[in-house]
């Protein structure tokens, strides 16, 4: 239940957005930054399951509104043949934040007090959130609609939310398995937590040139084909290591995601990108906000298994989907 409450605001996405549209992105980022650093820091102070509901919602409201903006700001920003590359560094850069968050976690984790541990990590918040003024505002389309919803966008829905889908089974599964069924510790969840973070760094830019350079479809057949044999494991493995390494492999093919904002960026027009990408994060948070209780029933009721292999038959769909993504070229002769 907390896990959907907190799901709650990439569900309303695309209302925030159109209540926003007329702002300058970088003011409603600076906006959004500020939320999360009150939300987050308020949990040095949380006694109770409610207050938890509370201030899980007030920061998931930045965080969300965050998410489109920080894709729609950096297509802006990038030059034309460069837009996936641009992507998969900034994806990089906050990759580099994860690892020295998680180390700091790894080799400090009872240094300090539990409280002290999200005023620290709320004051990056508040860096960011002074830092987004300085953005030039004049970037992105200056007569952006407030809502977009156009059939020839309909692939890029449906890839969306089976993409919710599939991420919200694993992030919150995965690691709940790790710890309730095979009762890892937090010092290993940080490190396979850094692991990943470094596989995105280095992953993350070469998958945006990638992109670039072969196209959208077949790295999207290929990482959901990957990731139907990942989940298949987590269902059938019973090795604690075992699923660690898929832990690690879901996260890598997870990069893949960049195809879809690459995507609409080509078929959409200029001003339909931001508030397609807000529609998008709705339509993913629908998944998340419905999946945290289907999945929970489904484990309480069956075992842990079939949560994965559920997993597995929503990739299947979005492979099948993949297929019918144009090319490079099919895309370029359509524009």
């Amino acid at each position: 239940m907390v896990e959907s409450i907190r799901e709650t605001p990439g569900f309303l996405c695309v209302l925030v957005a159109a209540l926003c549209m007329r702002f300058a992105e970088p003011v409603v980022a600076s906006l959004a930054f500020a939320l999360m650093f009150i939300g987050n820091a308020a949990y040095a102070w949380i006694t109770t399951v409610t207050g938890l509901m509370f201030w899980s919602f007030v920061w998931s409201v930045g965080i969300h509104t965050w998410m489109p903006l920080q894709s729609s700001m950096t297509m802006s920003l990038a030059k034309e043949g460069e837009k996936g590359k641009r992507l998969g560094q900034t994806a990089c850069v906050g990759s580099l934040g994860a690892v020295c968050g998680m180390l700091t976690v790894l080799v400090f984790g009872h240094a300090m007090s539990y409280g002290s541990w999200f005023l620290y990590g709320s004051s990056a918040m508040a860096v960011a959130a002074v830092t987004m003024l300085f953005v030039r505002r004049d970037i992105g389309h200056p007569d952006k609609p407030r809502f977009v919803w156009k059939s020839r966008y309909r692939l890029y829905y449906a890839l969306t939310f089976l993409e919710g889908c599939r991420k919200q089974v694993f992030f919150t599964f995965a690691l709940y398995a790790l710890t309730k069924v095979y009762h890892t510790q937090l010092r290993t969840i940080a490190l396979l937590m850094v692991v990943n973070s470094i596989v995105n760094i280095f992953g993350a830019p070469r998958v945006g040139r990638l992109i670039d350079r072969i196209g959208e479809r077949k790295i999207l057949v290929t990482s959901y084909l990957a990731l139907i044999f990942v989940f298949l494991g987590y269902a059938a493995i019973k090795n604690a290591h075992a699923l660690y390494v898929l832990y690690c492999l879901d996260n890598l093919f997870y990069l893949s995601t960049t195809c879809l904002t690459t995507y609409l960026q080509k078929i959409a027009e200029p001003e339909d990108v931001m508030p397609s990408l807000s529609l998008g994060v709705t339509l993913n948070h629908t998944a998340a906000v419905l999946v945290p209780l289907v999945g929970g029933f489904l484990w309480a009721s069956l075992g842990y298994p079939i949560t994965f292999l559920g997993g597995a038959f929503v990739v299947a769909i979005s492979l099948v989907l993949a297929t019918r993504v144009p090319t490079c070229k099919a895309v370029m002769e359509k524009v």
